[in-house]
């Protein structure tokens, strides 16, 4: 991914370079500790976690040098879902300034 890297807010989805393509995969958030190692804790949830359907998943470029100024960016992207999901994706692609 070069440069670009994940936000740290980024809990539940991460971005990460497959073939060649920046792809946006869904984070299992199961713990990998075993549960004895939590006794004190209950690990059980009431439900089964579900994808939230608005997630917003922000990737960082590296710091642009105000000498070198903003450059046109051209993304093709991709929305690959469940057959059965009937629901309708859009990808928004924002510009954050710094300082």
């Amino acid at each position: 991914m070069g440069k670009w890297t994940n936000d740290i807010s980024n809990w539940n989805q991460k971005w990460e370079l497959a073939d060649g393509v920046i792809c946006l995969k869904n984070i299992p958030t199961e713990s990998e500790t075993a549960e004895d190692d939590f006794s004190w804790l209950s690990v059980n949830p009431e439900s089964e976690q579900e994808t939230p359907k608005i997630s917003k998943a922000q990737l960082w470029s590296p710091p642009i040098r105000k000498a070198i100024g903003m450059r046109c960016i051209t993304i093709d992207y991709r929305i690959i879902v469940h057959p059965d999901d009937s629901e309708i994706y859009s990808l928004a692609v924002l510009q954050q300034q710094d300082g």
